[in-house]
Formats: C-alpha cells, sequence, structure tokens
C-alpha cells in the first residue's frame, strides 16, 4: 500500500459497502446462514433438555456425531457465504442466492472438490496448536478441580497441583494467542479458492500467507470493530448471527480484493523487463 493508506479510511469505506451489499439482499444473506442456524439450535435445545441427565452410550455417540455434522455444515457455510459475499462486493447486481448457492452452484463436483481441499488445508495448518490450546484448557480444569477439593476436605493444596494449573494456564494463552495469528494467516483461502478453483493443496496456503503479510493486524483490528455486533449475538442467544456473519463476511471479502488488487499491481510494477535476445549474423568477407 501506499504511504497516504489510511488503515481507519479504508476500513471505514469498506464497511460500508459491505453493508449497502447486505442490505440491497438482506433475505438473501440471512437465508446463507439458516441451514447453520437451524443445526446450532437443534443443539442448544438438545443440550438443555439433557441437562444434568446422566448420558447413555447411545445419548454420547449422538451427541458426538451430531457435533461432527455441525462442523462439517458449519465449514461449508463459511465458504458458502464467503465465496458469494465476494461477488457481491465485485458486481453491484449479483445476490445471495441462498438456495442455488447451498444445493445447486457449490453442489457440483468441481465446487465440492475445491471446498473440501482448502477446508483440509486449512485444518491441517491449525490442528495442532488448536490440540495444544485443548491440552492447556483441560489442564487448568483438572488441576483447579483438584484444588477445589483439597480446599473442601480442608487439605493443603499439593504444589504440584500449583504448577500444573501454572503450566496450564500459560500454555493456554500462550498457544491461544498462537492459534489466532495463524488463523489469520489462513484467513483468506476460500477467496482464493474461488479465485483460483485450480489451485491446490500448500499453494493455496502459502497464496493466503503471502497476502494477508503486513495486513494480519489490520484484519484483526478489523474484526475487533464488530465488538458490539459479537455482543449482540451473545444477548440474541445466536438469532443475530443470520445478520452479523454476512456482513463481516462481506467485509472481508472486500479487505480480500483491495489487497490482492494490490499485490498485482505490485508484481506488474516491479515486473523486470523482458530482454530481448540478440542474434548475431556471421559476416561474410567473401
Amino acid at each position: 500500500m501506499n504511504q497516504a493508506y489510511n488503515r481507519k479510511a479504508v476500513r471505514k469505506k469498506i464497511k460500508q459497502q459491505a453493508k449497502k451489499s447486505l442490505h440491497k439482499d438482506l433475505w438473501g444473506n440471512i437465508g446463507l446462514m439458516v441451514p447453520w442456524m437451524i443445526i446450532m439450535y437443534i443443539i442448544f435445545i438438545y443440550s438443555y433438555l439433557t441437562e444434568g441427565q446422566k448420558e447413555t452410550a447411545g445419548q454420547s455417540l449422538f451427541a458426538a456425531l451430531f457435533s461432527l455434522i455441525f462442523a462439517i455444515i458449519t465449514a461449508y457455510t463459511i465458504y458458502v457465504a464467503e465465496y458469494q459475499a465476494l461477488k457481491q462486493m465485485r458486481n453491484e447486481t449479483t445476490s445471495a442466492k441462498p438456495i442455488d448457492s447451498w444445493f445447486k452452484t457449490y453442489f457440483s463436483k468441481k465446487w465440492q472438490k475445491t471446498i473440501w481441499l482448502s477446508i483440509w488445508m486449512t485444518f491441517l495448518f491449525l490442528v495442532g496448536w488448536a490440540l495444544l490450546v485443548g491440552i492447556g484448557e483441560i489442564g487448568i480444569e483438572a488441576s483447579g478441580l483438584a484444588m477445589l477439593l483439597s480446599l473442601v476436605i480442608n487439605s493443603s493444596i499439593p504444589t504440584i497441583l500449583i504448577v500444573i494449573f501454572m503450566i496450564s494456564f500459560i500454555m493456554f494463552i500462550l498457544f491461544g494467542i498462537i492459534y489466532i495469528m495463524k488463523q489469520y494467516k489462513y484467513i483468506f483461502i476460500p477467496f482464493i479458492s474461488l479465485d483460483n478453483s485450480s489451485m491446490k493443496g500448500f499453494k493455496l496456503v502459502a497464496k493466503s500467507r503471502d497476502l494477508t503479510k503486513g495486513h494480519r493486524w489490520e484484519i484483526f483490528v478489523m474484526h475487533l470493530s464488530f465488538f458490539w455486533w459479537f455482543l449482540l449475538i451473545v444477548i440474541t442467544l445466536g438469532l443475530a448471527s443470520c445478520y452479523v456473519m454476512p456482513y463481516i463476511y462481506l467485509t472481508l471479502a472486500g479487505y480480500y480484493d483491495l489487497i490482492n488488487k494490490d499485490v498485482q499491481a505490485t508484481e506488474i510494477t516491479h515486473k523486470p523487463e523482458t530482454i530481448q535476445a540478440v542474434i548475431l549474423q556471421p559476416h561474410s568477407t567473401y
């Protein structure tokens, strides 16, 4: 970006454009989130109804299977919503088309292969950090519970429990920060896979890393600017997600286009001129 690049002004402009695109086809964009919302509320209601009950093996298996289905639908929802967000930000006449997007356009063999390969690559590069965060969380809960039990029975807290708690807490914070940072490295993968459906595997990851370099903090601040919207999601028990999430996806799509165009322009500007080979012709002295 040039020196006149004002991050706050750019963020405001992109969010205004995103809101305009969102309101242009509000119900269509909400429709993109509906299948995910339905599954989320089924899980929420099921958890509420079974709270405090002892789970049978069958119920545990059902819960695990449903969680897996929810994870798959969540991943697919993000890709479909972000694909349509990029198209809407690029063309004012393009609408969200929730039915076609969910069950027709991206259900083709070509797009299914592209989407799930992209999801797998993102998962591959994040799963290790997520597991380390999970280990830290389990350590905090287990050692915290053990220390609480020691207090209940009027026993002194063993030093080893305090050490485990501190190590687990540090792991949770440290690897949590790293995990978030890594997420911003790969945040453009859905948009890249839409523009380059033939680009596979590690090339997608490398392209996203290159594009986000120098812009990860900027994109993080953009997400922070939605703080009050995230709070609204919590207050409405997730209902506001139908509006907020498409708004965020449209804004992110705007950032992708801006950064991608700037990188392409820089590459063209710094592209070395082609040197034409000079072919020497033999000079006859006869």
